[in-house]
């Protein structure tokens, strides 16, 4: 029979895992560090992320904003729907670049 005191424990390295996973992400996604930075901070570990960090789509940015939201840090939400807006300009500017045949956007 497993101990509670197993089951505990293992949960709560899983919240910490997730945790650690979802302020990865949001560190990278609002630049507050890099994706460099935070492979060097758990140097001999896996460094893990929510998606790409290098291709977040806004399902993958929603479904962090949803982490924060559930851990009532609406300061991070905030931020991030302001990253969603960004991306989405970026993309507009982008496509509107090779719409008027500008090649280096």
């Amino acid at each position: 029979m497993v101990q509670v005191s197993s089951i505990l424990t293992i949960t709560t390295k899983i919240k910490v895992m997730i945790d650690n996973i979802m302020n990865n992400t949001y560190g990278v996604l609002t630049n507050r560090v890099s994706v460099e930075d935070i492979l060097e901070m758990y140097e001999g570990k896996d460094a893990m992320f929510y998606g790409n960090p290098y291709g977040m789509t806004h399902e993958d940015i929603d479904e962090v904003i949803n982490y924060f939201e559930n851990t009532e840090e609406y300061e991070k939400c905030s931020e991030l729907v302001e990253v969603k807006k960004f991306i989405e300009f970026d993309k507009f500017l982008h496509k509107l670049g090779v719409i008027n045949g500008v090649t280096n956007v």
